[in-house]
């Protein structure tokens, strides 16, 4: 990773966090439903990253700020896919 620019480092370490996360606690729940708690994991470190992002950009570190923003906007979007999914899959007793 010593070659890559600061913006798609912020942006896999992040999301690997978030499939790591999503998949300790869909093991931790029985290994089901996946999707729908990943999406909800998602959705969180969405929300957290892009108020990271503003507040980066506010204490003018240009490139940081914009890493987190980008990785708003990606785990935000994956967090819509992941939910939707998942939700339409969960079985309702």
């Amino acid at each position: 990773m010593k070659n890559w620019k600061l913006i798609p480092k912020i942006i896999a370490i992040n999301c690997g966090i978030a499939v790591l996360l999503g998949l300790l606690i869909a093991i931790g729940n029985g290994g089901e439903d996946f999707g729908f708690v990943f999406g909800v994991v998602c959705l969180i470190a969405g929300v957290l990253d892009l108020g990271v992002g503003i507040l980066l950009l506010l204490i003018q570190l240009k490139e940081w700020g914009q890493g987190f923003l980008s990785c708003a906007g990606i785990l935000l979007l994956l967090s819509g896919i992941s939910c939707g999914t998942g939700f339409a899959n969960l079985n309702f007793h």
